[in-house]
């Protein structure tokens, strides 16, 4: 989950950046002015972390990563699936195997990788953490790359993630771009990714604390894969809960910026809804599990900025037609929009522009505004119902068509929520007292 600069609060992002250049400062402060070499960055190990080091062993020393496969687990992706694996072998890094996982599919996905070549499991793993796992044991490489089956790569794509294990990173991920711009819902997520890829990512990888190493494309040291018993499935997305198990373990990760996956965005609002919910309660989720603000202050800054620009961003948006139905239109907008999210809201467009160009972010820059507006809110209430409510998404509708199911409130949350609502109530009749209405004076008549 990246939250969009400008429908957030302004204060996570400005929060990151500040972090991230004091970070930077002090770390080119303590090397006496010198630049460092490529690769020469050393692993951010906390205090916490190195506790925990004996979880998954440190790589740092081991053996330089120089061979790779390619996993692709694939759902019922038959319109996508060729141009997946032609996108893989037209690397300009050797590949030593692609395997498509055919994970419970009723179409011809694994009769077209079939004929193409490949190696072909068909099973059914029932979550897609699952799915790769069916084909770890055929591995053999120094390293792994897992790919979506409708999405594709750039050329240099596992050229450059693979320079990057090589630096001595156990995990990192591409930028990702749609495909296309030609609907509201891909034009919204060019610029979600733009500003990701282009602000977020960056300052996450100078505080050398990554959200997130997506799953839509990502590449893992083979031997640290398997000391974490392959990608766990703990959560509702194995690439959120991956990646904070190798943060609590002192492995370093890092995000490859040139590296690029085109990705095949949702055709329907149910579908980005689906989406954005299972990503929202998966980074939910994985926080919780494992304390992942509690870990170190660089945790605390990433997650903590996200977390303010998602609920109190997707709040105010929420109030913002009760706000101008008050105040109207012209005074309200005044009064809303403050000068730290005016000032932030620019950047997000400079960044957008320097991602992507001046053509395709004003193309897209209204679709985005739209579906942002509607998704806020929806954010920020998917985060209340995971923390407060304690209700948690399980499975969702995008891999089998099934109908997202939510574990129920306990009883003992059901209580303390009860509790807390008196409280409240309790406090705010002592703050305003009711006051009976006075009787209105008597007039007298003059005769």
């Amino acid at each position: 989950m990246s939250v969009s600069m400008l429908t957030g609060t302004g204060i996570g992002a400005t929060l990151l950046t500040a972090s991230a250049a004091v970070s930077l400062a002090l770390r080119e402060r303590s090397r006496g002015g010198r630049k460092p070499t490529p690769g020469s960055r050393e692993p951010y190990r906390s205090r916490h972390a190195v506790q925990q080091a004996g979880t998954i062993a440190n790589t740092s020393e081991e053996k330089v990563p120089q061979s790779v496969s390619l996993v692709i687990p694939a759902h019922n992706e038959e319109t996508s699936i060729a141009e997946t694996i032609r996108s893989c072998r037209a690397q300009t890094y050797p590949i030593d195997q692609i395997i498509v996982v055919a994970d419970n599919c009723s179409d011809k996905t694994a009769e077209i990788a079939r004929r193409m070549g490949v190696v072909v499991i068909e099973g059914q793993g029932g979550s897609k953490a699952l799915a790769q796992n069916l084909a770890l044991p055929r591995i053999t490489s120094d390293a792994l790359v897992a790919l979506d089956g409708d999405a594709t790569l750039s050329p240099r794509a596992v050229e450059l993630m693979m320079g990057t294990l090589r630096s001595g990173c156990a995990g990192t991920c591409t930028s990702a771009r749609p495909k296309d711009t030609r609907t509201i819902y891909s034009q919204y997520r060019t610029l979600y990714h733009a500003i990701s890829n282009g602000w977020a990512r960056p300052m996450q990888d100078v505080l050398q604390r990554q959200l997130v190493l997506s799953g839509m494309a990502n590449c893992h040291r083979m031997d640290v894969l398997r000391e974490a018993g392959g990608f766990p499935d703990h959560t509702i997305t194995e690439d959120f809960n991956l990646t904070w198990m190798l943060h609590r373990s002192a492995q370093q990760v890092r995000f490859t910026p040139g590296a690029f996956v085109y990705t095949q965005e949702p055709t329907s609002w149910a579908e980005l809804v689906s989406q954005m919910h299972r990503w929202t309660a998966g980074f939910a989720q994985t926080m919780v599990k494992h304390r992942a603000p509690m870990l170190d202050s660089a945790s605390f800054i990433v997650v903590g900025s996200q977390v303010v620009d998602a609920f109190i961003g997707g709040v105010a948006i929420f109030g913002l037609p009760f706000h101008l139905a008050r105040r109207g239109p012209v005074r309200g907008l005044c009064t809303w929009w403050s000068p730290l999210w005016v000032a932030i809201g620019a950047a997000s467009v400079g960044v957008a522009v320097r991602q992507v160009g001046w053509r395709t972010t004003l193309r897209c820059l209204p679709g985005w505004l739209a579906v942002q507006c509607l998704t806020g809110p929806m954010t920020a209430w998917w985060l209340f119902r995971e923390w407060v409510l304690g209700r948690h998404l399980t499975t969702w509708t995008g891999r089998h068509g099934r109908r997202p199911a939510l574990t129920p409130m306990s009883d003992h949350r059901k209580a303390a929520l009860a509790a807390c609502a008196c409280a409240i109530a309790v406090l705010a009749a002592r703050h305003h007292p009711h006051r009976p209405a006075s009787a209105p004076p008597i007039r007298r008549r003059h005769r």
